[in-house]
């Protein structure tokens, strides 16, 4: 069924704004489009009603809340070897010894967060300024930037562009949302390749997703080539933008950390010390200087940013 357009139909029937009935239709326009846009408690079933399926509008500040996206191949139970370690991607580990436990990453992980807390920080550039509403599932007690707060309650007016943190201590957790406003709304799931590229803007690598960095494996290596007689350079371009410039760590495929190999014509390799350059929140370089005759190169990385 066509709907007709809102402001003709109701110019129609109420050509007076200050019309109490024209004014009541308004409203309830405004609170059915505040419920299709998840700004009230029952937008599931508002979207549902209509079939139009969930929507995706990014009011969820924390990154992989489900914590399902590992690229560090962190192991449940792990201790931690510093303070403020990262576990699952921008989940870190506030006490260095300590740890999270964790069950299967799908539908959604349950985290058991240790006394000293588990903490994510939301980058500044995300935080408009306001009130912020924080909900979760579990046991766990919560603070923002150190206040307490309980799930479904507001924090005080954060301001503006101003790195935000929330941890979990003590306690069960999952499906965390932090989100501006006033009310906790349903949880927003994002589909995984999004998720894993807002991670990646804060730790990304050349293994694959499922491959702990280090590990003896040749598959998702970089390649180069160079001149006969010459060191051996490239460029390696990272996934998407990260936050800031990154550490870069450098593996061989045989797993010697700092080091890449090289190739003569024939095949023959040996393992070289291999260098990172010009290092930007986009892409670096990496370089070695080869023995005579050989020509291509290989190697793995991981880049991170301390978030």
């Amino acid at each position: 069924m066509a709907i007709p357009p809102l402001r003709t139909g109701l110019a129609d029937t109420y050509p007076n704004p200050s019309n109490a009935v024209f004014r009541t239709a308004i409203g309830a326009f405004y609170d059915y489009v505040k419920g299709l846009l998840g700004a009230t408690g029952n937008a599931a079933e508002a979207r549902n009603a209509f079939g139009i399926g969930p929507v995706i509008s990014f009011r969820q500040l924390l990154v992989n809340a489900t914590g399902a996206v590992n690229q560090r191949v962190y192991a449940s139970g792990a201790a931690t070897t510093g303070a403020n370690q990262v576990t699952l991607d921008r989940w870190r580990v506030v006490v260095s010894g300590q740890s999270i436990t964790f069950g299967a990453a799908a539908p959604d992980r349950v985290i058991t967060c240790p006394a000293g807390g588990l903490e994510q920080i939301i980058e500044a550039g995300w935080i408009v300024g306001g009130v912020y509403t924080l909900s979760w599932t579990g046991t766990a007690t919560a603070t923002v930037n150190g206040a307490a707060i309980v799930s479904g309650a507001q924090t005080a007016a954060l301001p503006a562009n101003t790195a935000v943190t929330i941890r979990f201590t003590g306690g069960t957790v999952s499906l965390p949302q932090f989100e501006l406003g006033t009310v906790a709304t349903p949880f927003e799931r994002r589909p995984p390749e999004i998720e894993i590229a807002l991670a990646q803007r804060d730790y990304a690598k050349s293994y694959a997703m499922a491959t702990a960095p280090g590990a003896v494996v040749t598959a998702g290596s970089d390649q180069g080539y160079g001149i006969v007689g010459g060191s051996l350079s490239m460029k390696v371009s990272l996934p998407v933008p990260m936050r800031v410039a990154p550490a870069v760590a450098l593996w061989s495929n045989n797993g010697v950390a700092g080091q890449w190999v090289a190739f003569t014509t024939g095949g023959v390799a040996a393992t070289y010390a291999a260098a990172t350059t010009n290092i930007t929140d986009r892409n670096f370089g990496v370089s070695l200087t080869p023995a005579a005759g050989e020509v291509f190169f290989t190697g793995q990385w991981a880049a991170a940013t301390g978030f």
